[in-house]
């Protein structure tokens, strides 16, 4: 049985590893740095989450559920709401997820995020299975409102541009890509404007397919 004492020890540790791996990453944080950080002995790890790895995966499903919290995809989505609508409200959500709301850990924690989607560690993979799979199921479904009977290579093309588009704005709020164009640079001033354009740019594509599929 967990006690008071476990908790609060688990809750330190989670704390930690949410800033080591936000800094250091997977492969370079060690279980000693964590265990540091949370005042934890050097077994603490291991003990309460089982391995480095799953510190890991705890780190970032804590990230992933309160980002959910903060920005849910579904906010101001009724039962009525159509298609466009339930595309741009997560466009939205999904932004403003990854940004981080100004706290450097969390931000960093987005960066983190988006790499892992791009290239996957092997801790990840269950994660992307429980968290990242039934997103991508809701893109693709809206999609398949907006174009019925379209095959479902297709229907997953156009739900993984959408995404794309998502985290390349992300990509250009910090590095190379903002010094050579500042305008595009994700930022909370400019969310809906990034949103907007999404939505143009991935609608426009969306008839455009509808009209060859007609023709």
């Amino acid at each position: 049985m967990e006690t008071p004492k476990d908790r609060c020890t688990k809750a330190r540790l989670l704390r930690a590893g949410r800033q080591v791996f936000a800094e250091r990453g997977l492969k370079n944080a060690t279980i000693q740095e964590i265990c540091d950080l949370a005042q934890a002995n050097g077994a603490a790890v291991n003990y309460h989450f089982g391995s480095k790895e799953k510190l890991y995966t705890s780190v970032l499903e804590d990230y992933y559920m309160e980002a959910e919290r903060r920005h849910p995809r579904d906010l101001g989505i009724t039962p009525q709401s159509g298609p466009e609508e339930r595309l741009r409200a997560f466009v939205s959500s999904f932004l403003r997820q990854t940004l981080g709301d100004g706290d450097p850990v969390a931000e960093r924690l987005g960066k983190r995020f988006m790499q892992e989607l791009i290239e996957p560690s092997e801790p990840f993979v269950d994660f992307s299975e429980r968290h990242c799979r039934p997103v991508f199921d809701y893109v693709a479904g809206i999609v398949r409102e907006m174009l019925p009977g379209l095959d479902e290579t297709d229907t997953a093309r156009c739900a993984s541009n959408i995404f794309g588009q998502c985290v390349h704005f992300f990509s250009f709020a910090k590095g190379v890509k903002v010094q050579m164009v500042p305008d595009l640079a994700l930022n909370a001033g400019n969310i809906e404007g990034i949103t907007d354009f999404i939505m143009d740019f991935s609608l426009g594509g969306i008839e455009r397919l509808r009209r060859l599929r007609k023709g």
